[in-house]
């Protein structure tokens, strides 16, 4: 053999056994992903654009909606924004505003009001937020802190509308404001009536219950007015004739009782205090019991007003019944009052009651209509990332066998 054959022979073979590449030439993990991914260029490109291209044309034929804001100036703690929305969010308040919209020719508008499910789905189109949002509540143990959480209220309450065209949106704006302001607060009043009637009662029983009390007392105490008044008329006479006798005896110094509460130690006063003492008590509790007959008729008038009223709100919550009828007809009840306390007394509720609908001031009359935007783009960016992902996965499915068929080659 000549030094070149050797030569030949001591040089290695690209080729290892089987004719394998070695492990010099292999190719890495990162380059073989490359590799796939040029080969199934087609299928990636086209199977990531054309599903993003298809929801932005989608989304974009679909009609634009628009969206208005309400706000009021209205303070309102966390408690009482939650019963709040919980009265707006009612299915009878919804069935007035429903009905509302019908009137005005909005059918499918409130059909849409109606088949809402969920409180986000009608948030959709009607929504109630408060401004500044309310704090999140701790696990505290600490009154105070506990307090102060309670405590804090949000200073303004936003209604945003949500409808297909500028005209739904102003449409459904008006019935939606209307029933905020003038239906929504005919659950308050009711409230504030039935409190009413339930502290005119107790106020009557009370009075019931120490009617018994002061009488016995009254009574207890003309006897014992009478008994003293004969002791000190006997004790008149006596003294009168111990005057005499001692007429001309030398003066004495004569010893003076002071007491700071005389009610309960009237006993050690002389005798003609005493009397002067239970004439005064008897006094007081006549004029006791006469101011409690008189308040005792008070409280029956006015509850029978109260309870009137509170009638009228009942067989009218379920309507849309605002708070300018309810007003109008409390004023029809002035004429009827003969007694001038309860004259005043419906005249002081009536400004109450006007006080409580006008706590909420709107931020403006009439706010700007906005378009709703679609975020076309960020739609679009979306759809891609997911359908390249879902490209890049089935590329690598489809390229499975081909790379599991070439390995099995000898």
């Amino acid at each position: 053999m000549t030094n070149e054959d050797q030569k030949t022979t001591l040089v290695p073979s690209p080729q290892g056994d089987g004719g394998r590449p070695s492990d010099l030439h292999r190719e890495t993990p990162l380059l073989q992903f490359l590799r796939l991914l040029w080969r199934r260029k087609l299928l990636i490109v086209v199977g990531s654009l054309m599903p993003a291209l298809a929801a932005v044309a989608i989304l974009s034929l679909f009609p634009r909606k628009y969206t208005a804001t309400f706000v009021y100036e209205h303070p309102v703690r966390e408690s009482e924004y939650n019963v709040l929305v919980r009265r707006f969010h009612s299915l009878e308040n919804l069935a007035k505003i429903t009905g509302q919209l019908r009137d005005k020719g909005l059918t499918s508008c409130a059909q849409e009001l109606l088949d809402c499910q969920t409180e986000d789905s009608l948030e959709k189109m009607i929504r109630l937020t408060a401004s500044p949002a309310y704090p999140r509540r701790l696990q505290t143990t600490d009154p105070a802190t506990s307090e102060k959480i309670g405590a804090v209220q949000a200073q303004l309450l936003s209604i945003q509308i949500t409808g297909r065209s500028p005209k739904d949106v102003e449409t459904i704006a008006g019935v939606v404001t209307d029933n905020f302001e003038h239906v929504l607060p005919m659950y308050a009043i009711r409230n504030d009536l039935k409190d009413l009637v339930r502290r005119f009662k107790v106020t009557a029983a009370d009075i019931e219950d120490n009617r018994f009390n002061l009488d016995m007392e009254l009574q207890r105490e003309q006897a014992r007015f009478e008994k003293l008044k004969a002791l000190e008329t006997g004790q008149t006479r006596s003294n009168l004739k111990s005057e005499i006798r001692d007429s001309n005896a030398p003066s004495e110094d004569k010893l003076v009782l002071q007491f700071t509460d005389v009610k309960n130690t009237r006993e050690f006063l002389p005798l003609s205090y005493q009397v002067r003492a239970v004439a005064s008590k008897i006094i007081d509790l006549q004029e006791t019991i006469r101011g409690n007959e008189d308040k005792y008729a008070y409280c029956i008038g006015v509850l029978e007003l109260t309870d009137k009223l509170l009638s009228q709100v009942e067989q009218s919550i379920l309507t849309h019944y605002t708070t300018r009828q309810f007003l109008g007809f409390v004023g029809e009840q002035l004429p009827a009052c003969k007694d001038k306390a309860q004259s005043d007394y419906l005249k002081s509720y009536m400004r109450r009651t006007e006080n409580l609908v006008f706590a909420s001031t709107r931020a403006g009359i009439s706010p700007v209509i906005y378009p709703v935007p679609k975020h076309l783009a960020g739609l679009g960016v979306v759809v891609l990332i997911a359908a390249l992902m879902v490209t890049i996965f089935a590329a690598v499915v489809l390229e499975y066998p081909r790379g599991s068929s070439s390995r099995g080659r000898p």
